[in-house]
This record gives C-alpha cells, sequence and structure tokens, in this order.
C-alpha cells in the first residue's frame, strides 16, 4: 500500500473500490476497513500553494476547520471538493485512531457508535463555519461514546440462566376484528405486507394512514391484564385519566410494576425503574404495523416481565445510558441502550440508579403466582 508523510498510516483505496475487486478476486482473509485513503492530493497542493503544511493542518482539526472555512473554492470543483473530503476524514481517523473508512451511500469515517459522511462534512464547514467548537467536543466526546457502546454491548451478551415464574394455562388472545382498509383508488390495504420486501417510498415515513386499525387491540390489553390477575399475585387499578385515556396499573407483589397508558390507537408501556416502550413503536406507513404485531409485541413484552425476563442496568459508562433486556421462558430475546426517556427528572434517575443497584445484576424478580387450589 503506499504511504504519506501526512497521514500516520499506510494509505488505501476508497472501500466501494476495494469491495468491487473483491468480487473479481476474493481474497481468503478478511479485509479490514482502511483508516486512511487515497486521493487527497488536489487539496495537499492546494494547501502548500497557500503557504499551509498538510502534515500540521492533518494534526490539528481545530487549525484544518479554519482553513477549509477560510477557503470556500474549495467546493467549486468536484476534484478539489473530492480530495478536500477525503483529507477531512483522514484527519477525523488521525483524531479519533478507532475510526475507520466505509461506504454506504456515500463516503463516510467512523466507529460503530457513529459515522460522519464527509461531503456532508465539507459542505457543513463552508455554510456553517459557526459550528467548529460543537464539532471539536463531539470528537473529544467521541473516544468516550465508544467506550460506553462496547459497556452496553458487552451487557447484551452476558449468559444467564432465569427461573421464569410461567401461568399454569397459557395466554389466549381473543380474535381480532379488524376491518378492511382501502386506498384512494379503492383498493384493499394490506397492511404487514405492502412493500412486498422491498423499499418503501419516501413519503411512506412521515405519512399515518389509518391508525384506527389498531383500536382492536385494546382487547388484549384487557386480556392481557385479566390473565395475569388471575395467575400471579398482582393488584391491578383501572381506570380512565382526565384525558379520557385508559388506564392499567399493576403491582406485583414481587417483581417490575407495570404502567400501561393509552388511546385506542396505541399503548405507552412503563415498567421497573425506567423501560419505556410504545405500541406500535411507529405507525408511519413506511413501518406498515399491524394490529397483530402489536398484539404480539405486547403479549411478549407483558408476559416475559411477569415471568422474570426483564432487565434494566442503570446507569452504564460516563455518559450514564440506559440498557433494558427482555428475555422470553421459550428462548427470546431483545436488549437496547441509550439515554433514558427525556421526560425523567435527575430526581427520577437518581432513585432508579438507588433502586436497580439493589437487583441482581440488574434482573427484576419474577412476580409471584397465586397458589392454585385443590
Amino acid at each position: 500500500m503506499p504511504s504519506t508523510d501526512t497521514f500516520p498510516g499506510a494509505l488505501a483505496p476508497m472501500p466501494d473500490a476495494t469491495a468491487s475487486a473483491m468480487l473479481v478476486w476474493p481474497s481468503p482473509e478478511p479485509v479490514a476497513p482502511p483508516r486512511f485513503v487515497e486521493g487527497f492530493e488536489p487539496f495537499e497542493a492546494f494547501a502548500r500553494d497557500d503557504g499551509a503544511d498538510p502534515a500540521a493542518l492533518a494534526a490539528d482539526f481545530g487549525a484544518l476547520w479554519d482553513f477549509v472555512a477560510a477557503h470556500p473554492e474549495l467546493v467549486d470543483a468536484p476534484e478539489t471538493a473530492e480530495a478536500t473530503a477525503r483529507f477531512l476524514g483522514n484527519a477525523i481517523a488521525v483524531a479519533h485512531p478507532g475510526a475507520t473508512w466505509r461506504f454506504t451511500s456515500e463516503p463516510e469515517v467512523g466507529t460503530s457508535t457513529m459515522s460522519v459522511p464527509v461531503a456532508g462534512l465539507l459542505r457543513g464547514i463552508v455554510e456553517h463555519p459557526d459550528q467548529r467548537e460543537a464539532f471539536r467536543e463531539m470528537l473529544a466526546s467521541w473516544p468516550q461514546a465508544d467506550r460506553d457502546a462496547e459497556e452496553l454491548a458487552a451487557l447484551s451478551r452476558d449468559e444467564v440462566d432465569i427461573d421464569f415464574a410461567v401461568a399454569p394455562v397459557p395466554f389466549t388472545r381473543p380474535a381480532l376484528a379488524v376491518p378492511e382498509f382501502v386506498d384512494e383508488s379503492g383498493r384493499v390495504i394490506e397492511y404487514g405486507s405492502r412493500w412486498a420486501g422491498s423499499s418503501p417510498p419516501e413519503d411512506a415515513y412521515s405519512r399515518v394512514s389509518h391508525p384506527e386499525r389498531f383500536a382492536p387491540v385494546v382487547s388484549v390489553v384487557d386480556a392481557l391484564v385479566d390473565h395475569l390477575e388471575t395467575w400471579y399475585e398482582v393488584d391491578v387499578d383501572r381506570r380512565t385519566d382526565e384525558s379520557g385515556e385508559r388506564v392499567w396499573h399493576l403491582r406485583p407483589t414481587t417483581g417490575a410494576t407495570i404502567i400501561l397508558t393509552g388511546p385506542a390507537e396505541s399503548v405507552r408501556i412503563q415498567a421497573g425503574a425506567l423501560t419505556r416502550e410504545y405500541a406500535p413503536s411507529c405507525t408511519c406507513d413506511a413501518c406498515d404495523e399491524t394490529a397483530e404485531s402489536v398484539a404480539d409485541h405486547l403479549e411478549e413484552t407483558l408476559l416475559a416481565i411477569a415471568a422474570g425476563g426483564l432487565r434494566e442496568v442503570f446507569p452504564v459508562g460516563q455518559r450514564r445510558w440506559l440498557h433494558t433486556e427482555l428475555r422470553t421462558p421459550g428462548g427470546g430475546r431483545r436488549s437496547g441502550g441509550g439515554e433514558p426517556h427525556p421526560t425523567l427528572s435527575a430526581e427520577q434517575l437518581d432513585g432508579a440508579a438507588d433502586l436497580l443497584a439493589r437487583l441482581p445484576d440488574g434482573w427484576w424478580p419474577a412476580w409471584t403466582l397465586r397458589s392454585i387450589e385443590s
């Protein structure tokens, strides 16, 4: 591979070119993504002609930002703009040695935590030079974000044997009476299979049609709550709040409390100390959720929590992220991590941290099954 005095490492082609070559001559060894790519020489020549040292710019991203911002003509010619974008990406890899290049819809450099499209960065520097310090702060915090993300990932890899408490009679879901809906041409909308494995149109992400298709799910919520109340020691408060939303508050004698709130078209789930979910998670046409898929999610979530499959770990890392995990008696598993819900106050977060620290590795105990009288 070629080398350069500007960047501390060997140069490689942009990953898309490498991937194309591997299709013709597959390598028996996996090829690591490059840390530095070639093709930035026109920017180097421009910098030298202007009296700047490219190596000094590569080592000081603040100085590089100022240089690019002072020369908006760099974006005028496609060749110079691409070379500048590649130089910027390589400089990010100097500032954060864990960053490597990839090509998705456009070239970008980053880690599993975050990635920077370099052409967009170049435009941002030229059009918004005042964002310099904000970008430098992001670069400075990036390594810690990677460490926190790895800590979250390690939690997701934990193996544990759970002594599930499963009701002796399986839950039976009531039949969902979902009416047919038609589009503007009168054709029946096949929710759940609208896109037939292809990508949805762009406008589908901002369009919500017939959210009332989720209304039948309320019968599943009622049935699940009745089932849990029958088989577990749990106090259930059913009410309608001042806004007209229905609320189901489940307080077990052991384990995580559950609060379900919602109008006819959606259900908000609060569980344990910090878990917050929505069913459906998104109502847009692109996601193409159905009443059946929402009922599946609710059934899996509520039955798993009652059986002892909920884990919450907080705070994780210096960024104080939340790790949640749900395991089902049938072997299902899902996990998530990130910032806690923005509506939670600092006092609530501190109280949750104290509570979760008293649980074994964040695992909530199973609800207590009711005694079965002979």
